[in-house]
């Protein structure tokens, strides 16, 4: 296994992308390269880094686990949005850190063992990027994550973290129709079958404080299901914390891979609290 921490220029923004990657290179080796099982984009949540996933998860042992690369970019608080005042971070993650990626460490880029998920805001981004990218990523994952960003600025009002969206939609908060997730439905909905995609949702059921994440949730759940997206949802005990999102990293390996990855895991978590 390598794990490399690189921080990768990014001349079309003219910024500096700090990224946490994984390999698993045990795995088979095939004209000269490494044969994984897939790579999976993680994003990281408000305040925090894509080393999160590595210091704070099992993330690398379950990479490791199943042949897996982990890409963790670090984006500030950007919401994953081209920001109204800081870096065009959604076309950095989508177009141009890949680009690089490829380049220097030849990851590869086939839709079909392409998969995003991200915890919390990084939940919305995992959304956003998979819905209007479904040429890039085979599967979605979101782990409590902010579904309806109207919400969530409604939300912020009334905490006094108004400035928080400020930078990133404008000073009027302005959220465009296709960085509104619950508008995005529609297009994921009506797709035909090489672009559908499938998407994992999970969250803990006590995570409403400040933001009402579960309650978001479940308002995203109702509104795919009445438009026939389909849509797996998974919900268990938990607050905002990473025992939930830990745990639902395991879950989505399983639901990429219709194996019983994550039961195993939590088996083994049952006989060795024992």
């Amino acid at each position: 296994m390598a794990y490399i921490s690189a921080s990768v220029y990014i001349p079309e923004a003219m910024t500096n992308i700090n990224v946490d990657l994984l390999f698993p290179t045990d795995g088979l080796l095939v004209d000269g390269r490494y044969e994984v099982k897939g790579v999976i984009t993680l994003l990281h949540g408000l305040y925090g880094s894509g080393k999160d996933w590595m210091q704070l998860s099992a993330a690398s042992r379950y990479a490791y686990d199943r042949g897996y690369i982990l890409v963790c970019p670090s984006c500030g608080n950007s919401f994953y949005n081209n920001m109204a005042y800081g870096p065009p971070i959604y076309s950095v993650i989508v177009d141009h850190l890949p680009k690089q990626l490829d380049m220097i460490f030849r990851i590869p880029r086939d839709r079909k063992i392409n998969y995003i998920a991200g915890f919390s805001m990084g939940g919305y981004g995992a959304m956003r990027i998979g819905i209007l990218n479904p040429d890039r990523y085979a599967a979605i994952g979101a782990f409590s994550g902010a579904l309806d960003a109207a919400a969530m600025i409604h939300a912020a009002s009334e905490t006094s973290c108004r400035g928080l969206f400020t930078p990133i939609f404008g000073d009027n908060l302005y959220i465009p129709d296709d960085a509104d997730l619950l508008k995005l439905i529609p297009k994921a909905a009506v797709r035909g079958e090489e672009l559908k995609q499938r998407i994992l949702i999970t969250c803990g059921r006590q995570d409403e404080a400040d933001y009402h994440i579960h309650s978001q949730n479940r308002i995203f759940i109702d509104a795919a299901r009445k438009t026939g997206l389909d849509v797996a949802y998974r919900e268990w005990d938990g607050a905002h914390v990473w025992n939930v999102w830990d745990r639902s990293l395991a879950e989505f390996i399983s639901f990429i891979e219709n194996s019983g990855y994550a039961a195993e895991e939590r088996k083994n978590w049952i006989e060795n609290a024992g």
